[in-house]
């Protein structure tokens, strides 16, 4: 874990800027935590609206609006008044990827997003997240240890080995590559290597 350095966005030194810049940037960046993050005792719709509470001054019936077509484009109508221990695992990863574009963000951050899902749940996680890309013209930046999800939706590619970068390329690339770190990685599986 890195103890020094500075961090830049769009670039801008995060510490250089001021309260009210700070709030201006995280409604930016919409975030997908690996465990979801939900609030176990408030409802979907109540989990939808927070960040909308912190970052807007928009009315009661606009969140609403903005919660349910979130919900609508996630594919769970109606889950609204549900707590989030009466949703399933990968219910609960659309309503966090949900909660993450209520603002409409430029950037999204996902850590892990199919972690603890079966194969079926993470290739609908996947293309979910790529056609929320594509509809809200977002970056996002997947942080996964999952190569079934690499090698369906990633683009630019950059493999790090104990923190630091060690490559960067397209999926194509991956399979041939010569980096003896990145093949540990990739064909450490037996299904890889035969693809190899």
């Amino acid at each position: 874990t890195p103890d020094s350095g500075e961090i830049f966005y769009e670039n801008r030194a995060l510490s250089s800027l001021n309260i009210t810049q700070r709030s201006a940037l995280r409604q930016e960046m919409g975030v997908v935590f690996q465990g979801g993050a939900l609030f176990d005792s408030l409802t979907v719709e109540q989990n939808l609206k927070l960040p909308m509470e912190f970052f807007t001054d928009w009315s009661r019936s606009e969140k609403t609006r903005r919660a349910n077509f979130c919900l609508e484009r996630v594919n769970l109508p109606g889950v609204n008044k549900l707590y989030p221990a009466e949703l399933s695992g990968g219910m609960k990863k659309r309503v966090a990827i949900a909660r993450s574009i209520v603002l409409n963000p430029k950037y999204l951050f996902c850590d892990e997003p199919n972690s603890g899902l079966d194969p079926q749940t993470a290739i609908l996680i996947d293309n979910l997240l790529l056609e929320l890309t594509r509809e809200f013209n977002m970056t996002t930046i997947i942080n996964t240890h999952d190569l079934n999800s690499v090698m369906e939706i990633g683009e630019k590619i950059l493999f790090l080995s104990k923190g630091r970068r060690c490559w960067e390329g397209t999926r194509e690339e991956i399979l041939v590559s010569d980096n003896q770190t990145l093949n540990n990685f990739v064909f450490a599986s037996q299904l890889m290597k035969k693809i190899k």
